[in-house]
């Protein structure tokens, strides 16, 4: 089964860093509830997301996720990309 994936970046943090968002994977959910997700990016790789963070930022273009998704597809992901 497919994983969900967003590609966004968050202009107020970096403009140039694109990061995977996972919209259906929680993050330690025991501790955060449903309020982070987990989320993917070139440094630092996983790592949680707050679903407000996510929400503040906007959808990268293919040509700027294209290098993440390889990486992630190369590392065993299945993926289905929101649009």
């Amino acid at each position: 089964m497919a994983t969900l994936v967003k590609f966004l970046v968050n202009e107020r943090v970096d403009k140039d860093e694109v990061f995977a968002f996972f919209p259906q994977l929680n993050y330690n959910k025991n501790f955060y509830g449903n309020t982070n997700k987990i989320s993917y990016s070139h440094i630092g790789q996983h790592s949680p997301c707050h679903v407000q963070y996510a929400n503040e930022s906007r959808k990268a273009t293919y040509e700027e996720y294209k290098d993440l998704l390889t990486e992630l597809l190369n590392i065993g992901y299945d993926l289905k990309i929101c649009k």
